[in-house]
């Protein structure tokens, strides 16, 4: 029963953003594809962009990422400060101010959109989250662990800034060629251009190419050291060449950045996990699970990896059950609900030869 067990997770890749061979990251597996159910298209997420002086802040750009980072979607703000997606399907997802240009700093804030119904696939959710921005600091010592006058107090070329904005309208209509193109060339006139390699660095993140990914996001963490999606995406790009110490720091920076990202919290555990540091990587895949509302199906998958490793087999079963709960269309559904089965016939085992 302990080698079935063992075998399973030795056999599954880790499930939380995990990538495939081919080198593209999967769609959220907590998701379900475009063509589910209909009821879950009309889950919607709104709400309004505010400067400090609680005015609305108009015709400013609002991504919609998924849990990893990839756009979704793109919107500008009315004369109201509103914004509005909407037909979405259940799942996880990061809504970013895109703030370049004003005087004001990005803001990333997580939405969890998941639907309840007493009938299984039905249910609507509609989320609305408000953006108070905070203006930019320009004194000497907000730039103590950044390159001064670089993103924030220097004008971004003309052409730089049309090419990216024209790269990133290329990208959310999936003309990945012209759009990566395009980003290229804005940091071709500014290679320090900030959103540009921030952007850049991420898509090919997604796609597998770590290395690259790497070294884009290096340089965007030491022109804007505050940047949450630079931090955490160049942790996820190391901690897949390997480097998982590297990592492990980068996921520490980024919680430091965002203390309320569960994903952030979520990675730092995996690779503490990795490290076989398992106290601390409970510890931190707890909080994971504490943020999202115990609503994430990886976050339940990874506290089963941890359990199973500390021997509680009891745990783990349970965190798999949870993770069927959250992820039901699971491809290996039935192999999971074998191994429930065997944990459980383990754990009582244990406890008759205890008797």
């Amino acid at each position: 029963m302990r080698k079935v067990v063992n075998l399973f997770f030795a056999s599954i890749s880790i499930c939380a953003f995990s990538l495939q061979d081919s080198g593209a990251m999967t769609h959220n597996d907590s998701n379900p594809p475009l063509s589910a159910n209909v009821f879950q298209q009309r889950n919607s997420i709104t709400g309004f962009v505010f400067g400090e002086s609680r005015t609305p802040v108009s015709r400013i750009y609002v991504e919609l990422l998924d849990d990893v980072y990839s756009t979704v979607a793109r919107a500008q703000t009315s004369g109201s400060g509103m914004f509005s997606f909407t037909g979405l399907p259940a799942g996880q997802y990061n809504v970013k101010v895109l703030a370049g240009g004003t005087d004001y700093e990005e803001q990333t804030q997580s939405v969890s959109l998941v639907p309840f119904s007493l009938i299984p696939g039905r249910g609507v959710v509609s989320e609305q989250i408000n953006f108070y921005l905070k203006a930019k600091r320009r004194s000497n010592a907000d730039y103590r662990t950044a390159s001064p006058g670089v993103l924030f107090v220097q004008e971004i070329p003309d052409g730089a800034k049309r090419l990216y904005e024209s790269g990133i309208d290329d990208l959310v209509a999936k003309n990945e060629t012209a759009g990566f193109d395009k980003l290229k060339k804005s940091l071709e006139i500014f290679p320090d251009y900030f959103l540009a390699l921030d952007r850049l660095g991420t898509e090919y993140l997604m796609r597998g190419y770590y290395d690259p990914a790497a070294v884009l996001l290096t340089r965007a963490v030491a022109v804007n050291s505050r940047s949450f999606s630079s931090t955490f995406g160049l942790g996820l790009a190391e901690f897949r060449l390997g480097q998982t110490d590297k990592a492990i720091v980068q996921f520490k920076n980024a919680i430091e950045t965002s203390k309320d990202s569960a994903n952030a919290h979520l990675w730092l555990g995996i690779g503490l996990h990795g490290k076989n540091n398992l106290p601390d990587a409970l510890k931190s895949i707890l909080r994971a699970n504490e943020l999202s509302k115990g609503t994430s199906a990886e976050v339940h998958w990874q506290l089963a990896r941890v359990y199973k490793d500390q021997k509680r087999f009891d745990k783990a079963a349970d965190e798999l059950e949870l993770f069927l709960k959250y992820k039901p269309q699971a491809h290996n559904s039935n192999e999971i609900k074998r191994i429930i089965g065997a944990l459980r016939q383990k754990v009582q085992a244990e406890r008759k030869n205890s008797e």
